[in-house]
C-alpha cells in the first residue's frame, strides 16, 4: 500500500493561481479565459477520476484510496464550476437589471 507523506497532500490542495491580470487583456476576456481554464481543469479532474475507476474495476489499479480521492477531487471541482456559473448567471441578471 502505497502512503504519500502529508506535505505532498498539502501541495496538492494549495491555491492555483487565482489572480487575473487585466493590464494585458479585457476585465471580461481576462474573466473568460479563467472561467474557460476552470472548466477544462474540471473537465480533466472527472476524466482522470471516471478512467481510475475503470482501471480500478479491471484490476489495474489495485490502491482504492487513490480513486477515491481523484473521485473526490472531481466532485470538488464540480461544486466549484457550478458555484461559478451560479455567480456569473447572478452577475449577468444584475447587470440586466439596470435601466439605463
Amino acid at each position: 500500500m502505497n502512503i504519500q507523506p502529508v506535505n505532498q497532500i498539502q501541495s496538492m490542495m494549495a491555491p492555483g493561481k487565482t489572480e487575473v491580470d487585466f493590464k494585458e487583456q479585457s476585465p471580461f476576456k481576462a474573466l473568460f479565459d479563467a472561467a474557460m481554464g476552470n472548466l477544462e481543469d474540471t473537465n480533466n479532474l472527472t476524466k482522470k477520476a471516471d478512467q481510475m475507476s475503470i482501471d480500478f474495476a479491471v484490476g489495474k489499479i489495485d490502491n482504492i484510496a487513490d480513486v477515491m480521492v481523484a473521485q473526490e477531487k472531481a466532485s470538488i471541482a464540480l461544486q466549484y464550476t457550478v458555484q461559478l456559473r451560479n455567480k456569473l448567471l447572478d452577475a449577468y441578471n444584475e447587470i440586466m437589471r439596470i435601466q439605463l
